[in-house]
């Protein structure tokens, strides 16, 4: 009995939470120049408040995206949540993105951050491989096999699933746009592919 009198109360308490981040979100867009930025909304972690992705126009190798969110009535950029071509690799609801890059002339590097509740990042793990001058595995810094290094990683994505947001698919900065994201928010969000 006593949880249906105090349901209600929670329900309306998370409602007011997001339309807060949600209009510090609008404000923020309004300050961007709709020819160079988009935008979606993500669920980065398991609360009812969407994360803010804000990618660039068009896919660039050495731009990436930017996530805030929502925390302590403020908004804060999630450090390092962008990946190369201004996209977002992360695992929904997990509060794990994967700082994903190509880097010309040397391979690949992947990094793994758990962000918290008042939007610190901590390293979980990182991924190299070094192409040239050859081939070379490495996680957190240390040389490994490549056996080792592709079985840890298959464990990190078994643990993490990936999904890619890539800026093609996220939504124009129109006054139209930005106008509604309160109220139709649900319209904005975008999940994602898987990586």
């Amino acid at each position: 009995m006593l949880f249906t009198l105090f349901a209600p109360a929670a329900n309306v308490n998370a409602a007011s939470k997001r339309t807060k981040a949600l209009t510090a979100y609008q404000k923020k867009l309004k300050k961007l120049d709709s020819k160079i930025y988009k935008f979606a909304l993500v669920y980065l972690d398991k609360d009812s408040i969407p994360e803010l992705l804000i990618t660039p126009d068009f896919s660039v190798h050495a731009v990436a995206g930017e996530v805030y969110t929502y925390t302590g009535g403020k908004l804060k950029q999630l450090k390092y949540a962008g990946s190369d071509y201004g996209r977002l690799i992360y695992s929904k609801k997990k509060s794990v993105v994967s700082n994903s890059a190509w880097i010309n002339g040397y391979g690949a590097v992947s990094t793994f951050y758990r962000f918290n509740k008042k939007g610190k990042g901590t390293k979980l793990k990182k991924f190299e491989e070094a192409y040239l001058p050859k081939t070379l595995y490495k996680i957190n810094g240390k040389k490994v096999s490549k056996k080792k290094f592709n079985s840890e990683y298959k464990k990190m994505v078994k643990k993490y699933p990936l999904k890619e947001i890539w800026p093609s698919v996220t939504f124009n900065l129109t006054t139209n746009n930005i106008n509604n994201l309160v109220k139709n928010y649900k319209s904005f969000i975008i999940t994602g592919k898987k990586f």
